[in-house]
C-alpha cells in the first residue's frame, strides 16, 4: 500500500484534515528516514496489517497535533529534541519508539526516552520484520496478550564473579533479557541488576539468570526484592492499565 492511498495523507507523508480513526487502524510516523530505509520499514509493517507513513516536516510541531501508535528514527543528535517531544506529548507520550542504530552506537543518551525497540545498521529486510512482528500486538493495542514490554536501557549486572554491562531488550513484572557486547560467562547464580526506568529513578533488583543464548541472556527478578514491584507499576503506567 502506498501512502498516498492512507486516508488523511497526501504526498509526502503530509497531513490532510484529520480523519477518524479505530483502534484498529495504527499509524506509525517514519521520521526523517531516507527512502531505501523507509520502504523496508513499511514493507515490515505491513506485514503484520500496520500502516507506516513517512514524515519529513518537524515531527517535534506535529507530534502535538496528532496521535501515533509508534515511532521510527535514527538514533543521533537530531533525535534527542524529537524523542523529547515525543515523551512530553500529552496524546503520543506512550508511543511505541523505535530507533534505527548505527554499528556500535552507545545508548546512554537515549535511555531516559524509552526506546522500545531498535533496528541495526545497516537495515536487514528479515530483522526489521521480526522486530516489527514482536512488537505489533502492542501498537494494535492488545495488552492484555503482551506481557513483555520491549525496552532498551543500559543495565549494569553484579555477581560474585564481577560487574558487567549490557542493554535491555524486553522487560515484564518477572524479569528481563540483556544483550551483551559478547557471551556472559562466569555470572554467579545471584546477581544484582541496576538499571532506571524512563521517567522514574534507577533502582537495583536481585535476579538470577534463567537463560542464555550467546550475547542474550534473561533475567528472572527475585520475587521477595521490593524492586519488583517497582517494575509493575511502570510497566502498568506505560501500557495505561494503572
Amino acid at each position: 500500500m502506498s501512502m498516498n492511498s492512507l486516508p488523511g495523507y497526501g504526498a509526502a507523508g503530509s497531513a490532510l484534515a484529520p480523519q477518524r480513526r479505530t483502534k484498529s487502524s495504527p499509524i506509525v510516523a517514519l521520521i526523517n528516514l531516507d527512502p531505501s530505509s523507509s520502504d523496508t520499514v513499511q514493507r515490515a509493517f505491513a506485514q503484520c496489517g500496520i500502516s507506516a507513513v513517512p514524515v519529513v516536516e518537524d515531527f517535534s510541531r506535529r507530534v502535538r497535533q496528532e496521535k501515533f501508535e509508534g515511532g521510527v528514527l535514527q538514533l543521533n543528535e537530531r533525535a534527542i529534541p524529537v524523542l523529547e517531544a515525543i515523551r512530553s506529548s500529552s496524546s503520543n507520550r506512550r508511543m511505541i519508539v523505535y530507533g534505527i542504530a548505527a554499528k556500535g552506537l552507545e545508548m546512554r543518551p537515549f535511555s531516559s526516552f524509552g526506546i522500545n525497540a531498535v533496528f541495526d545498521l545497516p537495515l536487514d529486510r528479515a530483522a526489521v520484520s521480526r522486530t516489527a512482528r514482536a512488537t505489533c500486538a502492542l501498537l494494535l493495542q492488545e495488552l492484555r496478550r503482551y506481557v513483555r514490554v520491549p525496552l532498551v536501557t543500559d543495565v549494569g549486572i553484579q555477581g560474585a564473579e564481577g560487574s558487567f554491562r549490557g542493554c535491555s531488550r524486553e522487560i515484564s513484572g518477572g524479569g528481563m533479557s540483556v544483550q551483551f557486547s559478547g557471551a556472559l560467562s562466569n555470572s554467579g547464580p545471584r546477581l544484582r541488576l541496576s538499571f532506571a526506568l524512563p521517567g522514574r529513578p534507577a533502582l537495583t533488583i536481585a535476579a538470577a539468570v534463567c537463560w542464555k543464548s550467546d550475547s542474550l541472556c534473561g533475567f528472572q527478578f527475585e520475587d521477595a526484592d521490593p524492586a519488583r514491584q517497582m517494575v509493575k507499576e511502570w510497566i502498568d503506567s506505560f501500557l495505561g492499565v494503572a
